[in-house]
């Protein structure tokens, strides 16, 4: 059994000013795990998940300090330690309504999402962090 700190995986960072720092923890590329995938973004005070869709993943979103989350172009008001369930094919993003907080999003996705743009990339990254590079045993 291996503890991580969630901090000290390696991200990517996505958006602009402000910049969310994603981590990918879980996924059948980092860990083999294939039947969800889990990652945790960190959104800055009045920062924007831009929207997006997952076409084969229904995505349950955490809100540890609430916000805004808009699916298929409804707004939601999220409170504090809720969840958002976007159906896979909805179009969603998640805002971070607080002045002085980060917010931070933990999302789960079933099945695991098909890894694009910087994904690959922050794969590698993570496989060499929990211990798997070269498919070695060991990690999460």
């Amino acid at each position: 059994m291996q503890i991580f700190n969630v901090e000290d995986f390696p991200f990517a960072e996505f958006g602009e000013d402000p910049i969310r720092k994603v981590r990918l923890l879980v996924s059948p590329e980092t860990t083999g795990e294939k039947r969800c995938g889990i990652v945790v973004t960190s959104v800055p005070p009045g920062g924007i998940s831009e929207g997006h869709v997952h076409p084969e993943s229904d995505e349950y979103i955490f809100f540890d300090i609430g916000g805004i989350a808009r699916l298929d172009g409804k707004e939601y008001r999220v409170a504090e330690k809720c969840i958002v369930h976007a159906q896979k094919g909805c179009r969603h993003e998640c805002e971070n309504t607080s002045g002085d907080k980060e917010l931070t999003l933990i999302c789960f996705f079933i099945p695991a999402f098909e890894p694009y743009g910087k994904y690959p990339e922050l794969i590698e990254r993570t496989k060499a962090f929990i211990g798997l590079e070269d498919n070695k045993p060991g990690g999460l």
